[in-house]
């Protein structure tokens, strides 16, 4: 009797050890950018707030955390985006990367941006930041013709 409780202790013991985990699992791959083309924001009726906001969700939902930096940008571009690397990295938090899109329609120029954050310059997309702006005239933040 001894001796099987001693095995069964051993048997749960080695058990035990087994189950330790002792480094940090690989992140998994988030599912593929859809095929559908990224949604803008209602920016033809909308205010500027309300596109900004929607547009923001948008990109968040559709560039997850885990994708490929190359990826992301093939994507924009096949929707008519221009990606670049920043060259402005001296204030706060810069993306490593912008994607720009501009569309004039009655006098007003549409922009759009995606920036994109680099993990430890592993070309891993860390998160992202949707910005909209709207620009008749003089007005407007993200530049365009004015």
């Amino acid at each position: 009797m001894k001796k099987l409780i001693a095995v069964i202790a051993l048997a749960l013991t080695a058990a035990a050890c087994g189950t330790v985990q002792t480094s940090t699992p690989p992140r998994t791959a988030p599912p593929g950018i859809p095929s559908t083309p990224l949604e803008l924001g209602n920016w033809q009726s909308a205010s500027v707030g309300l596109t900004l906001t929607q547009f923001a969700e948008n990109v968040a939902r559709r560039y997850r955390p885990g994708l490929a930096l190359s990826t992301v940008n093939a994507d924009l571009r096949r929707q008519d985006f221009n990606c670049a690397n920043n060259t402005d990295s001296v204030r706060g938090d810069p993306p490593d990367a912008i994607c720009r899109k501009t569309e004039t329609v009655n006098g007003c120029t549409h922009t759009w941006q995606v920036h994109l954050f680099d993990e430890d310059n592993n070309a891993i997309l860390l998160r992202t930041r949707g910005l909209y702006d709207r620009r008749c005239g003089n007005d407007g933040l993200l530049g365009g013709p004015g």
